[in-house]
């Protein structure tokens, strides 16, 4: 459980599948490919360049498919306007005294004025008090995999496709479709304990070899706290998985690329898309 926090920030949870070499897959049918990629959505400027299966599968595909719009030009005011609470209310007035000790306590210690964060809707709170230590610890300035490749496409013109809209990420986060103790209780638990930069390295250098991680702690997560693994993993799995289908089935290659957390497991696409019979291999580049 110590791990999971910081995992979800990062969409580096996996688990339930096999050690692979990549973090890049082919998915194929026949004739018909695409490439699936697991990105960390947080990353050192250290932590460049990038495996090089993403600039091989990039090469290869010509559109992008993202989870959603990061870079939209409204992204800020929608987040900004979804996740303050209503007029009066505050997160001393919404929260159990414990709740907002907790939080009131993670927020000193990532150097975050509370004054920030105390009209933000718990889960956007809990969100931005978790990404806000982890740079605090680990010079988090450089964007993700899908924000670089974002980028890189935006230069080459090359077309870029979503999964879902901005709208349902940030409603997700800010609305809470699960249980709001629950997810209090599953992201403050070790809020406070979590010792980021040795748990952010070890993830990053197993997310570089590909290898699969912390079975147990998306296991745990799944069994205690199904809500919210429902609502932010398997559910929105099986929403993409005919869209990724489609992309599969048309003539053209796509390279899509998401939170290695949904990746892996029994809800995970990779085994989703087995058992639809697609051909699933991992890319290797040889040194």
């Amino acid at each position: 459980m110590k791990k999971i926090i910081v995992m979800i920030t990062l969409g580096l949870i996996s688990a339930g599948y096999a050690i692979s070499q990549t973090s890049v897959w082919k998915i194929s049918k026949g004739n018909k490919e695409i490439y699936l990629g697991g990105s960390v959505h947080l990353l050192r400027p250290s932590d460049f360049p990038l495996p090089k299966e993403f600039d091989v599968a990039f090469a290869k595909a010509g559109t992008l498919v993202l989870e959603a719009d990061v870079k939209s030009p409204e992204i800020i005011s929608k987040i900004t306007s979804a996740s303050i609470l209503p007029e009066g209310q505050t997160l001393k007035s919404v929260l159990t005294e414990k709740q907002y000790q907790a939080i009131y306590d993670a927020a000193t210690d990532a150097g975050l004025p509370f004054s920030y964060i105390e009209k933000m809707k718990p889960g956007m709170a809990i969100m931005t008090l978790s990404s806000a230590k982890m740079s605090k610890t680990n010079n988090l300035t450089a964007g993700g995999v899908d924000i670089y490749y974002y980028e890189k496409a935006s230069n080459k013109n090359k077309n870029v496709e979503f999964l879902e809209s901005i709208d349902f990420q940030i409603d997700m986060i800010c609305n809470l479709p699960f249980d709001i103790d629950e997810f209090l209780t599953y992201s403050l638990n070790d809020l406070e304990k979590l010792d980021y930069e040795d748990v952010f390295s070890k993830l990053i250098d197993e997310w570089r070899q590909g290898k699969a991680t912390a079975e147990a702690e998306i296991q745990e997560m799944k069994q205690k706290y199904s809500s919210v693994y429902k609502a932010m993993f398997s559910d929105r799995n099986y929403k993409w998985l005919p869209k990724i289908k489609k992309y599969i089935e048309d003539d053209n290659i796509e390279f899509i690329i998401v939170g290695s957390a949904h990746l892996w497991g029994d809800d995970g696409l990779l085994n989703l898309l087995k058992k639809e019979g697609y051909k699933i291999g991992q890319l290797r580049i040889k040194n």
